[in-house]
């Protein structure tokens, strides 16, 4: 009963601050001037991704589960984009990828190498080509690599699109009356809280796990993933209700690069070994499903499919649901 308060307690709290955090985000991108898509993209989405980081490093360095930690990035990147579905629900009466500007579909590509790299680097493990410069396996040396050029790809295309857009319509200001200073003061203090909150969620989700007796994988791949994802569920709903579209499908991409970054800290923290060799197979079909269901999200950015009649979601949302669940049946089967 006292643990069941607790995920309460601390499910409400990560509501309140989420839903101030995608506030002070969206004043942050018009303090700065780098709009909505950039700092979703990237700041949003780094603090949102944060406790997959600290719980994860924990699992590697503290109790030696890599493959819990490995399953909670993969299942973190099948609930994110799981949510792009939840938001095409709530979204309104125009869908979600009509009103996202198509650019996303630049993040979400990167996104799409990184889980490429990553899969691979798992199928070259089980395949014994344990590939390592010291302890850390070559697939995160290239994680890095590739995660860094795309945020310096994903700025440069943003500054110039906004540079674009601002030479044909003037920019609109919603916050005049806060200063830059009390911006990046309010961004910081919201950013530490929901960190702190997300990984204590996490450990009492850890805890939960341990009470249902349930397989390793699976707890990483859902229920850890969910628990760890609920920043970015509640700053994305929170950004809807600002009407900032590219906010929240840019926090969604955005935080599924960071995530694959993250993995290739997971194997620095690793020290035991190889951590690729200890990842288990089943996180393959995990990066694959998460490949196909970002491939869904960038036909929908492009084609902008109507919604159905009587339904309250796209033909895309309704695929990228059927993704996640099936996905998740398989990989609690196996």
């Amino acid at each position: 009963m006292l643990l069941l308060i607790q995920v309460v307690l601390c499910i409400v709290l990560v509501v309140i601050v989420g839903t101030w955090l995608s506030r002070s985000a969206d004043i942050l991108a018009e303090k700065t001037g780098l709009g909505r898509t950039l700092v979703g993209a990237i700041l949003l989405a780094g603090v949102t991704s944060l406790p997959e980081l600290a719980t994860g490093i924990s699992a590697v360095a503290v109790f030696n589960a890599p493959d819990l930690a490995a399953g909670g990035i993969f299942g973190s990147c099948l609930f994110n984009l799981f949510i792009l579905a939840l938001l095409d629900i709530v979204t309104g009466p125009e869908p979600l990828f009509q009103r996202a500007h198509i650019s996303h579909g630049l993040a979400a590509g990167l996104g799409s190498i990184l889980l490429g790299i990553a899969a691979a680097g798992m199928l070259l493990a089980q395949s014994n080509y344990n590939l390592t410069l010291g302890w850390v396996g070559i697939p995160s040396i290239l994680l890095f690599v590739v995660y860094f050029q795309s945020t310096r790809i994903i700025a440069q295309f943003e500054r110039r699109r906004r540079a674009e857009v601002l030479e044909v319509e003037a920019e609109v200001f919603q916050y005049e009356h806060i200063k830059r200073q009390q911006a990046y003061l309010m961004f910081g203090l919201l950013s530490a809280a929901i960190v702190v909150l997300g990984v204590w969620l996490a450990f009492l989700g850890d805890r939960v796990a341990a009470v249902t007796g349930l397989g390793e994988s699976f707890i990483g791949a859902l229920l850890l993933a969910a628990t760890t994802s609920l920043p970015e569920v509640v700053a994305g709903l929170a950004a809807i209700r600002l009407n900032a579209v590219d906010l929240a499908v840019s926090n969604i991409f955005g935080s599924n690069i960071f995530n694959m970054a993250i993995l290739g800290v997971y194997d620095i923290a690793y020290f035991r070994g190889d951590l690729w060799s200890h990842i288990s197979s089943v996180h393959i079909f995990t990066a694959i499903v998460a490949l196909i269901m970002t491939s869904v999200a960038i036909v929908g950015l492009i084609y902008r499919a109507v919604r159905p009649s009587r339904l309250y979601i796209s033909w895309d949302g309704l695929s990228l649901i059927a993704l996640y669940i099936g996905g998740m049946y398989i990989i609690y089967r196996s």
